[in-house]
C-alpha cells in the first residue's frame, strides 16, 4: 500500500494498557514511526478510546490516575482524524455487505479504503465478520 495506515480502537487502547498482544502493537508502532507512516483514524477513535479507559477506572480495573495517565499518552499520539463526505456511505456498504449490527466498526473500514490504506486491528469478532475478504485489513494475530 503506501505510507499511510489506518488504526481502530482495539489497536490503539494496546499501545496504552497492558493487554495480550500489547508487545507487538508498540513493535509495529515504532515500526510505522521509524519508517515516518502517517496514521489516520475516524474521529470515533478519540471517544472509543478514552470511553474505554473511563470504564476501566469505574470498574477499578485502573486507578484514576493510571487512567488520566494513558488518556494523556492517547492524545499525544500523532494520528490524523479523517470524515469525508463519501465515509458515512462507505461505512454503510461495509456494514451492509458484512453483515455487522452497527456502523463502529464499518467507519474504521470505510476511512482506510478511502485512504488506500492498510487498516489494523485487534478485534477478533470483526476479523471473523470480515472472513479474510479484505487483503489490506491487517491484525496484531497475524
Amino acid at each position: 500500500m503506501n505510507s499511510k495506515v489506518c488504526i481502530d480502537a482495539s489497536f490503539l487502547l494496546k499501545l496504552v494498557l497492558p493487554e495480550d498482544y500489547s508487545e507487538k502493537v508498540h513493535l509495529i508502532w515504532t515500526k510505522w514511526i521509524n519508517k515516518t507512516k502517517i496514521v489516520y483514524a475516524p474521529y470515533l477513535l478519540i471517544y472509543e478510546t478514552h470511553s474505554v479507559i473511563k470504564n476501566k477506572v469505574y470498574q477499578k480495573e485502573l486507578t484514576l490516575d493510571e487512567g488520566i495517565a494513558a488518556s494523556d499518552v492517547l492524545v499525544d499520539q500523532e494520528i490524523i482524524f479523517y470524515h469525508s463526505p463519501m465515509t458515512t456511505k462507505v461505512a454503510w456498504d461495509f456494514a451492509k455487505k458484512y453483515n455487522r449490527p452497527t456502523l463502529y466498526d464499518s467507519f474504521y473500514l470505510a476511512v482506510a479504503k478511502e485512504l488506500k490504506s492498510e487498516f489494523w486491528t485487534a478485534d477478533k469478532k470483526l476479523l471473523n465478520s470480515l472472513n479474510n475478504e479484505i487483503p489490506w485489513v491487517k491484525s496484531v494475530f497475524d
